[in-house]
């Protein structure tokens, strides 16, 4: 397996909110709604829902300190109805929070192949910092 590189942003402050899942079969789960603290404005940074069984623990990381965004670039295999898969440059998103949890929130697919996963993910992780949100990735 090739060695992979994790870029980390800076510390930032987090802010998050809870909102209860109301279908049978996720009892206790909440989405949980993330944003940075970003040269002092708030950045809308992932939606991740989080099993009944793990929201304590993830709400006592999430309140812990600071966080870090770490994000790392792999290729992923991308295929679609009557097309042959394409390996595709992809950067997966990571909140690190100071007590040390990781959650993994997002993965931001490139369009052009020729593109190496790194300079993806530096590209990505360039840009969290400067406050632009992941939705808004996409189209960068």
């Amino acid at each position: 397996m090739p060695r992979l590189n994790a870029f980390v942003s800076p510390e930032y402050p987090v802010l998050f909110s809870l909102s209860e899942v109301e279908e049978a079969e996720t009892e206790g789960a909440a989405d949980v709604a993330l944003a940075l603290l970003v040269n002092g404005l708030p950045s809308f940074f992932a939606s991740h829902r989080v099993p009944g069984g793990s929201l304590e623990n993830v709400v006592v990381s999430l309140e812990s300190g600071d966080a870090r965004v770490a994000v790392v670039g792999i290729p992923v295999e991308v295929s679609s109805a009557g097309e042959p898969g394409r390996r595709l440059p992809a950067a997966f998103i990571s909140l690190v929070c100071a007590d040390g949890r990781r959650i993994t929130v997002a993965r931001v697919v490139g369009a052009d192949e020729d593109v190496p996963p790194d300079k993806l993910a530096r590209h990505v992780i360039r840009q969290i910092t400067r406050g632009v949100q992941i939705p808004d990735l996409a189209r960068s």
